[in-house]
C-alpha cells in the first residue's frame, strides 16, 4: 500500500536509515514503513521479512552478466511491486539487513536488561 508521506510523522521511530532510504516503526499502527526509491510502503513485520528473503535470493552476479536483457528484477509482494536495478537491489539489501540487525540488537538488549532485573 502506498502511503503519501508518513515519514514526517513524529510517531515514527527510525529503525535504520541510509542516504537511499530507511525503515521506520509505528507503534500506534503496529506496522513498519519502508521508504525507498521515492516510494513509501506500509508493511507488516512479516511482509518486511518476506521482502528481505526475496532480496537475499536475487543473484546479482547472474543479473550483471545478462547481456541481452536489462539488469532489472521485478519483485511482487502482496500490495507492493518493486522494479529494481542491480544497484537498487544492493541499496535495498543494505537497508533491510541494517533494519533486521537493529531488531536483533534491540531483542538482545531487552533480554539482557530483563535478566538484570530478575537477578
Amino acid at each position: 500500500m502506498l502511503i503519501e508521506n508518513p515519514i514526517t510523522s513524529t510517531e515514527l521511530i527510525e529503525v535504520f536509515i541510509t542516504s537511499k532510504g530507511g525503515v521506520y516503526q509505528s507503534d500506534k499502527e503496529n506496522c513498519l514503513f519502508l521508504s525507498f526509491s521515492g516510494k513509501t510502503s506500509k508493511l507488516s513485520f512479516q511482509s518486511l521479512s518476506d521482502l528481505k528473503k526475496i532480496i537475499d535470493k536475487v543473484d546479482l552476479g547472474h543479473m550483471c552478466t545478462l547481456i541481452e536483457h536489462a539488469d532489472i528484477e521485478i519483485i511482487l509482494l502482496k500490495d507492493n511491486c518493486y522494479v529494481l536495478s542491480g544497484i537498487e537491489i544492493i541499496y535495498l539489501k543494505e537497508i533491510l539487513h541494517g533494519a533486521f540487525t537493529m531488531f536483533r540488537l534491540n531483542h538482545i538488549i531487552t533480554d539482557c536488561l530483563n535478566r538484570l532485573v530478575v537477578s
